[in-house]
């Protein structure tokens, strides 16, 4: 059989002799003029590029437009549709995870061609070093299946034992959002505000952009994670979609059974091997007439690059049941069950060591709507929306604040702001539901954290002179003040406080005499009702400046 199909390949190529790169597009535009395929690549590069650009927008643009892009994007995206159908069962959300499955069993992994951000950089990339002659030429691979299914077991595994430590690193939605926050928002920012200083000699005045505390350990996280795909995609195509992904991965054992499917008719071949050079996952393989479509990303460029017709998407064909196990197979599936077994035996010690840190003296402070640290550690996969959405910019990235189980997570930073009184954006905006919108009147009675007074640093105990700081900026009168001599002394009413930060940030002493403390569990604060004040000089406590 190889003899025949030797010689009839020598056959085909004496009567198709090799064409120059002019000749071979010429031909191939008057054989396809008005040909299907054209059109399904440019609109699925408009679709990826318009999807991109909304992602930008919905990270690094302005806080009411990321209100509004929050309801639209997120839903389409795997990881967040999935984990919030699991945790808080939301009907658009559930539409999402619904259409993402419905298209990859349709079509294939058409999801990593045109609806991932990550997969629209990644090919960006690839088209500015084509131009720029940087990136080898393509060719066939073969796939690295253990490393890739490890690594989708390894993260399911992980996952069901309650650390979301391997889809923070490795889901693309969330390494996205990672990096258009922590570079491109401050980037906009400060040109933002460079323009304003342009505007103020002509009498012009805009309210300038505060910018996010992005720590150094984190960024440069981020960052190597970011140079690391680059550099995946610069070299070998999409590498990291079919290799390190557990997204890519996971969806790929889908569209093995998709309805339609790319197939090779060798008969017309002509051997040009083009297709392999167009293909930007490196799975279509030439000389075994075969397309891997756990890897084709549905990007249709084969289609464009064949001018014989060799390549066809079409509905796929009921094969005859024959027996496909094989050694290897078996080897797979017993390292997954040992692998498997291995972390339900040592479920304990993970969690122990994952939550370490969390059990700490001084845990981090979670925002209001997270109901507890443990829950918001095991729900949120760091994509930084909410660091992004953020007004006052209290929501800080940390790598280690919530142990090996939420490395990059977002805590309450409140020696760099405040959770403002009036903001729930957060909860809204969070795709995962590790942060509830629980609502402004319920966010304002949710107690985070708890206020503490250290008297022994406080300038109004140390130094006898009145300061009153923390009071003033207090929003549910949590802080009331004793006058002795002239002197008003704080005390905190912990009944009233909600853990804020506002009194925190205003103390003026090095270190801070007022902090606030994290709460594992949140609980409801006492609302403040103002005491009757007819016929009655107001008390110290309601006073707006008491010194």
């Amino acid at each position: 059989v190889a003899a025949d199909r030797a010689q009839a390949l020598q056959a085909i190529r004496a009567a198709n002799p090799p064409l120059k790169d002019r000749q071979h597009r010429q031909l191939f535009q008057d054989r396809n003029k008005g040909k299907p395929s054209l059109t399904l690549i440019k609109t699925r590069r408009i679709l990826s590029f318009a999807i991109f650009i909304l992602f930008v927008l919905l990270f690094a643009g302005a806080e009411k437009m990321s209100a509004v892009l929050s309801g639209i994007l997120p839903p389409l995206q795997f990881v967040p549709a999935l984990l919030r159908t699991l945790t808080r069962p939301d009907v658009v959300f559930l539409a999402g995870l619904a259409f993402i499955l419905l298209i990859t069993m349709l079509f294939g992994r058409v999801y990593c061609s045109f609806l991932c951000p990550l997969g629209t950089l990644q090919d960006l990339l690839m088209a500015g070093s084509k131009r720029l002659g940087l990136r080898p030429a393509p060719s066939y691979a073969k796939p690295l299946n253990v490393l890739r299914y490890g690594l989708l077991a390894l993260t399911a595994a992980t996952a069901l034992f309650g650390s979301l430590s391997l889809v923070i690193l490795l889901d693309p939605y969330s390494l996205t959002g990672r990096m258009l926050t922590h570079f491109l928002q401050p980037l906009a920012a400060h040109a933002y505000n460079l323009f304003i200083l342009v505007l103020k000699p002509f009498d012009l005045y805009l309210h300038p952009k505060q910018t996010t505390f992005i720590p150094l350990a984190v960024g440069a996280t981020t960052g190597g994670f970011v140079l690391l795909v680059s550099i995946l995609a610069l070299r070998h195509g999409r590498l990291y979609c079919n290799t390190v992904c557990p997204v890519g991965t996971l969806l790929g054992l889908l569209s093995r059974a998709s309805v339609f499917h790319f197939a090779l008719h060798p008969k017309t071949c002509l051997a040009c091997r083009r297709c392999e050079s167009a293909c930007k996952a490196a799975c279509i393989d030439p000389q075994n007439a075969a397309v891997d479509m756990s890897r084709c990303v549905g990007c249709f460029n084969c289609l464009d690059a064949c001018s014989s017709g060799v390549i066809r998407y079409q509905k796929r064909q009921r094969q005859p049941k024959t027996s496909r196990w094989s050694p290897s197979r078996r080897r797979l599936i017993l390292a997954g069950i040992a692998a498997a077994s291995g972390f339900w035996a040592l479920n304990a010690n993970l969690r122990e060591c994952f939550s370490a840190r969390d059990a700490g003296a001084n845990p981090a402070v979670t925002p209001p709507g997270s109901i507890s640290a443990q829950r918001f550690s095991q729900a949120c996969t760091a994509c930084s929306l909410c660091v992004s959405a953020c007004p006052t910019r209290v929501l800080t990235p940390t790598l280690t604040a919530f142990g090996l189980s939420g490395p990059l997570q977002p805590k309450m930073n409140y020696e760099k702001s405040y959770c403002d009184y009036e903001c729930d954006v957060c909860g809204r905006v969070c795709p995962t539901g590790a942060i509830l919108p629980i609502g402004l009147a319920e966010k304002k009675l949710t107690q985070i954290g708890e206020a503490e007074l250290l008297k022994d640093i406080c300038v109004v105990y140390v130094d006898d002179r009145n300061c009153g700081a923390c009071g003033e900026v207090c929003p549910t009168h949590a802080i009331r003040f004793t006058e002795k001599e002239t002197i008003l002394y704080p005390e905190i009413d912990r009944q009233y406080c909600i853990g804020c930060g506002a009194c925190q940030l205003a103390c003026p002493t090095t270190p801070r005499s007022i902090v606030v403390h994290a709460r594992p569990e949140h609980k409801k604060a006492q609302k403040y009702i103002h005491p009757e004040t007819s016929g009655e000089s107001r008390t110290s406590s309601d006073q707006d400046f008491p010194f």
